[in-house]
């Protein structure tokens, strides 16, 4: 490594994005403490077990929380359909029989390694939309296992992630803080390649205390690329053994190995920001409304007692089934007037009630229940009405959807197709393929529903042209019917391998109108016979 990424550097750079954004680890505090009280840990170290929720009093923020996230699983990246396609660049090979057969293969091994159980793709991007909607920034590293048999998926709690973004305001830098037993360590780099410190507590018997590791994934800023090797690739990995100021290991990335979605961001903010930090007002106040009517009505349930001076014997017995004593000197005194009676304190429950109520739909809309709950199709609907509903949804959803296909699923497949090209995992491209390169078309549920709405609007056109197209059928003359009967398929989710490829369809009418040539022809024959035989009847005989 460079002067750029010695030790003193590494580490000045990393004080300084930890140091600036401190303010927004005090917010993420905030937001976990409510919403998500498994990723808190921002502004102090927790527990292992400790009770992550004594503070909470409604559990609305955390389902509003979990309702998104699963909406966003399902509308982007859902296991029962194939939500990418593999394309080339140049769009007439993409009808070569040999090329869409091997782009075919390639998608079902791509979607087979990425959902293989052992990849943990389910959970761990699972992980990144939950901290997505809450925090507003996600962190998932897509790689290999380490004995390089299969696809990796892991998430980082981004209270040990740091990222900076290059001048384009992409990211491309990242600091990852790991907190690892000497065993640990050991397992991972090797002893041998650990710092004095840990190798000591190894020796001496501590194999569970723990380090401080730093890892930082950047672009390399001199390298060779005519040679292979790790320390030459176009991203540097370096670790860091913290306690001990000793560096484990570089090694490098062909790509950039993270996926770093932001739900929203502001100018000159590097992190996201998320519908979580809109709800928070409204969840903080929800939590003392819990605690309000909890009190409320445990008051009203049990409600605290109001007793005459002197009027009862001993102490009042309030537990089911006890009783009390009075002195009767005491209730001629008071008239009549109860010695022990419950205090009234003027709660309104009621009106309580529907101010909780009032903040729940606030922090649901944050959320975007209502719009997920928007119907888009039913028995009582139109056809108008149903494509005004699914336009109202995208446009709704449609911006922060547009950013999450580009920079979190949009990730995803690319960096896995290179590391499975390297593999040799999909066999050898066609030779029409040499040289060119191949691009990742997003067909999440966001985007199909898109599509339908154009493919609901030619629909519709072709009601508007049907009487002019009765008069004058050379209209049809200005549509390209092969182009959209072929994109028809992939706009309704419908496997590829249902469309016949180009040349197939092209052989299938060549032959086709072959036939209809033939009979076309043997029907002109018989024609020519029945013609000759009608005059040869009608020419008397001896006449020529």
């Amino acid at each position: 490594m460079k002067d750029t990424t010695e030790f003193a550097d590494i580490l000045a750079r990393f004080k300084g994005l930890a140091d600036g954004r401190r303010e927004w680890e005090a917010h993420w505090e905030e937001l976990a403490q409510v919403m998500l009280p498994r990723r808190a840990g921002f502004t102090s170290e927790p527990t292992p077990g400790a009770r992550q929720n004594e503070t909470i009093f409604d559990g609305t923020p955390m389902l509003a929380r979990r309702g998104l996230a699963a909406a966003i699983d399902g509308m982007l990246k859902p296991k029962t359909s194939r939500w990418f396609h593999v394309r080339t660049e140049d769009e007439a090979l993409n009808e070569r029989d040999e090329v869409r057969a091997w782009l075919d293969r390639v998608e079902e091994r791509l979607f087979a390694a990425i959902y293989n159980p052992r990849a943990r793709f389910i959970q761990r991007s699972g992980e990144v939309d939950d901290d997505l909607v809450t925090f507003g920034t996600g962190v998932l590293f897509i790689g290999e296992s380490h004995a390089y048999d299969r696809l990796c998926f892991r998430s980082s709690h981004l209270r040990d992630a740091f990222i900076a973004e290059n001048g384009d305001g992409e990211v491309d830098t990242i600091f990852l803080r790991l907190r690892l037993t000497a065993r640990q360590a050991a397992q991972r780099y090797g002893a041998d390649a650990l710092g004095a410190k840990t190798r000591e507590a190894l020796a001496r018997g501590r194999p569970d205390e723990k380090f401080v590791f730093l890892q930082v994934v950047q672009p390399r800023t001199e390298r060779d690329p005519a040679k292979a090797d790790s320390r030459n690739l176009p991203f540097a990995s370096l670790v860091i053994d913290v306690a001990s100021e000793h560096r484990v290991g570089e090694s490098g990335f062909h790509e950039f190995p993270f996926a770093v979605p932001r739900w929203d961001t502001a100018s000159g903010e590097t992190y996201g920001r998320s519908p979580g930090m809109i709800a928070l007002p409204d969840a903080n106040t929800l939590q003392q409304m819990g605690k309000t009517i909890l009190v409320a009505g445990h008051k009203a349930v049990d409600p605290p007692l109001i007793q005459v001076n002197d009027a009862v014997i001993g102490t009042a017995r309030t537990f089911p089934g006890g009783v009390s004593y009075v002195d009767a000197q005491a209730l001629r005194d008071l008239g009549g007037i109860r010695p022990i009676a419950p205090l009234e304190t003027g709660g309104n429950i009621p009106l309580g009630r529907e101010m909780q109520a009032d903040t729940r739909a606030q922090i649901e809309a944050a959320f975007f229940k209502n719009v997920f709950n928007l119907p888009v199709d039913g028995p009582q609907m139109t056809a108008t009405e149903v494509l005004e509903r699914r336009d109202e949804f995208l446009r709704t959803v449609g911006p922060v959807v547009g950013r999450l296909e580009t920079d979190y699923i949009g990730v995803i497949p690319q960096r896995a197709f290179m590391i499975m090209l390297r593999a040799h995992a999909f066999g050898p491209p066609p030779p029409s393929l040499a040289g060119g390169r191949v691009r990742f078309v997003v067909s999440s549920a966001i985007e199909q529903a898109r599509r339908q709405i154009e493919a609901a609007g030619a629909a519709r056109a072709m009601e508007l042209l049907a009487p002019f197209l009765a008069a004058k059928p050379e209209l049809m003359d200005n549509f390209d019917g092969d182009a959209i009967a072929r994109d028809v398929p992939e706009i309704f989710g419908l496997p590829r391998r249902w469309l016949r490829a180009q040349g197939a369809v092209d052989a299938l009418r060549l032959s086709r109108l072959q036939g209809q040539q033939a009979m076309d022809l043997l029907h002109g024959m018989g024609k020519a016979a029945e013609i000759g035989a009608h005059l040869t009847r009608a020419v008397p005989a001896g006449q020529t």
